[in-house]
């Protein structure tokens, strides 16, 4: 143990914390600002089709809302119309698009290797819902609605959480409507809700549903997404 006039690094004890604060000290508090925590907890994502087996809770109270017509929330676990927006959608990074899609799809052995958008669904939600192996998929949220190739796998799995078995959609994040190779966007599909503290979205978990088949395309595309919301009873 250091003594007791020790400064600085030197006042820092081997089974001591360190985080490089003023005085050498890991803070489970900060000075200002903290909206939410300082111990973490578990909260169900916003739109989620479980609810909260530890608290009453569902969704962390504190989490900042953007009511507005273009980030309208599907309805979660419980709420009439959560079968419209059955799945869990999740985005990831590939490992031949080392950053973000805007820099590499302008790289052309990048898109080379990657060259179109694609969601990922496992062999069970594929024939439930009629996808073919390369063929065309909608994706859609009550945001918008994109359209991908199939690549049905194993590598995502459907879960079982509370008796229910739940399917997983991957969807990568890199693509756009620039650069060598194009295709839907995933982000257009997240709803933005934000950690109250440092203002991240929840962009791993949300609702979506699927089908077989190119999105609608012109006036057709808000004609159908405003069909799934009037289905799943949402007020635009």
């Amino acid at each position: 143990m250091p003594p007791d006039h020790a400064e600085a690094e030197h006042a820092i004890a081997g089974d001591h914390p360190f985080i490089m604060q003023a005085d050498g000290r890991s803070w489970l508090f900060v000075p200002q600002g903290l909206e939410d925590g300082p111990l973490p907890t578990h909260y169900e994502p916003h739109e989620s089709p479980f609810d909260n087996p530890l608290y009453s809770q569902r969704a962390n109270p504190a989490r900042q809302q953007m009511e507005r017509r273009e980030n309208l929330y599907a309805p979660a676990d419980g709420e009439p119309g959560a079968n419209v927006y059955p799945y869990v959608g999740t985005t990831y990074r590939l490992t031949e698009h080392h950053t973000a899609g805007a820099m590499t799809r302008t790289v052309p052995y990048l898109s080379e290797l990657q060259p179109a958008m694609f969601v990922e669904v496992d062999p069970e939600l594929a024939e439930r819902e009629g996808l073919e192996n390369g063929g065309w998929a909608t994706v859609y949220s009550p945001r918008t609605a994109i359209e991908a190739r199939v690549l049905v796998t194993d590598r995502v799995k459907p879960i079982l959480v509370q008796g229910r078995k739940t399917h997983l959609i991957g969807l990568p994040y890199h693509w756009g409507t620039r650069g060598l190779t194009t295709g839907g966007s995933a982000n257009d599909l997240i709803p933005l809700v934000l950690d109250p503290n440092v203002h991240i979205m929840e962009s791993k978990a949300f609702s979506v549903g699927i089908r077989a088949g190119r999105r609608p395309h012109g006036q057709a595309l808000p004609r159908f997404v405003a069909e799934m919301r009037a289905e799943a009873g949402i007020q635009a």
